[in-house]
């Protein structure tokens, strides 16, 4: 099958016809990206992600609400992408060690030893 030129000028045509871009449906991730920093100024002045979220959902539909975690989520990805660092550091925090246990090493395996003793066997209140 050979095209002719008219084919060529009417397919030119069509093109242009065209609307510029048809509107690209904007995702939930996108939705917060687009927000990070607006979302990262209300957290630095003390807002939490609850208090933004419930802000946020009051905004859209009923069907396309955001659930907590989801946002938490897009927010990280967001923030990390953005290069914005946390409002705050999250560390483990863990007790000192108790200065009663000590460990050793015995052939590739570390075991815990415990000096005192007596005190693993407490008073449980009942006669023998």
């Amino acid at each position: 099958m050979a095209l002719k030129r008219e084919h060529l000028k009417n397919a030119r045509t069509a093109l242009k016809s065209m609307s510029t871009r048809r509107e690209r449906k904007l995702t939930a991730s996108d939705f917060v990206a687009d927000l990070i920093q607006d979302i990262h100024a209300k957290m630095t002045a003390g807002f939490s992600l609850e208090e933004i979220c419930e802000e946020l959902n009051k905004t859209l539909p009923d069907l396309e609400k955001l659930n907590m975690n989801t946002f938490k989520t897009y927010v990280r990805k967001a923030r990390t992408e953005a290069g914005i660092a946390p409002t705050r550091t999250w560390t483990r925090r863990t007790a000192p060690a108790d200065p009663k246990i000590k460990t050793t090493a015995m052939k590739g395996k570390t075991e815990a030893l415990k000096e005192d003793r007596a005190s693993d066997f407490r008073d449980q209140g009942g006669e023998l």
